[in-house]
């Protein structure tokens, strides 16, 4: 499995993160970063990860704004948010697709092309 790509989504959530003073989660990302380095336990960092996307709770449940004391100062709440949400999709894409063919990825980006505007995948998910 190359998890170079799964590695830096999870970085750059973390990085995202730091400002917002959400320890538990940059606590939790930085623990499964760290499980991927080692090849014996990465199936279960991934495992892991997957499971921070669904119930009550999750990474899905966070929202940024001045009244939850999460925002940044000076920072758009609609724009903060949004970052956050693309920043969450690519770990999630990146999770599902650690060691994908290509032709898995094309797919991927296909069927988010196909199905732009609706709920992402990993907002399904918890609905499944």
């Amino acid at each position: 499995m190359n998890a170079h790509g799964l590695k830096r989504a999870i970085t750059e959530l973390i990085t995202f993160l730091r400002p917002t003073n959400s320890t538990h989660w940059i606590d939790t990302l930085s623990r499964i970063h760290s499980k991927l380095g080692d090849p014996t336990i990465a199936q279960i960092a991934r495992r892991d990860l997957e499971s921070c996307f669904g119930g009550m709770g999750s990474l899905n449940d966070l929202y940024f704004c001045e009244q939850n004391g999460n925002l940044p100062p000076g920072t758009d709440t609609k724009a903060f948010n949004a970052e956050f949400s693309r920043l969450m999709d690519t770990l999630f894409r990146e999770n599902r697709l650690a060691g994908a063919s290509l032709f898995q990825r094309l797919r991927w980006r296909y069927y988010e092309f196909k199905h732009r505007g609706e709920l992402a995948p990993r907002i399904k998910k918890t609905f499944a």
